[in-house]
């Protein structure tokens, strides 16, 4: 757990009511990446502080057939999570250089860039069946203990921090990519994609338990 150490504190993800799908909260320009990340870590150690005395048996049962277990969901994050550090890792080195070479995208960096994106998982254009493409590695077949599930998605969330750490903000604002189910984002956009994606199965977690 880490929430002592990084002073981070969130309002408890289940009580808060949902937001709306059109609903941004404003985050200033230059500390959007900051916040998104703190909300990461932290969203992630109030989940496992709730869930520290769940017996292992029900953290791998699973509430239907073809339906993920709580540790199924919890492995699905890393899982995504990895996938997209590693395809904004790739693309970083071709794309980054450029404001550099040519003058007119330097101008470019000091634009506005949004700095937050709706809960895309709340749209009703959002396809729910995607989660198939980036499996669990741990299943009811694979079990893991929810210290090791812990470990590894915290060591995952280091790594994505680790990549946006040093970059300079304006630049990961203007830097984008398409998705052809969300639509064109930058890299600022991705990390709070990922974070609403992390609170989505957090919350199917939570349900599952009881927690």
């Amino acid at each position: 757990m880490r929430a002592s150490s990084r002073e981070a504190t969130i309002d408890d993800m289940t009580s808060a009511p949902p937001a709306r799908a059109d609903h941004v909260e404003p985050v200033p320009r230059g500390d959007a990446v900051a916040a998104h990340l703190a909300r990461m870590h932290a969203q992630r150690d109030v989940l496992f502080e709730a869930l520290a005395d769940v017996p292992e048996d029900r953290l791998w049962l699973r509430p239907a057939p073809k339906k993920w277990s709580p540790g199924e969901h919890l492995d699905h994050t890393r899982v995504l999570n990895r996938s997209f550090r590693v395809l904004s890792a790739l693309a970083w080195p071709v794309v980054s250089p450029w404001p550099t070479l040519l003058p007119w995208m330097k101008r470019r960096l000091e634009r506005p860039y949004p700095t937050d994106i709706d809960d895309v998982y709340r749209r009703p254009s959002m396809p729910s069946w995607v989660g198939f493409m980036w499996p669990p590695k741990r299943t009811p077949s694979r079990p893991a203990p929810l210290s090791e599930l812990e470990r590894v998605l915290e060591a995952e969330h280091d790594a994505i921090e680790r990549f946006y750490a040093g970059k300079p903000e304006p630049l990961l604002g203007h830097v984008t990519v398409w998705d052809p189910a969300i639509g064109r984002l930058n890299l600022v956009q991705v990390l709070r994609v990922g974070v609403h994606h992390d609170q989505h199965h957090y919350t199917a977690v939570r349900r599952q338990l009881g927690r």
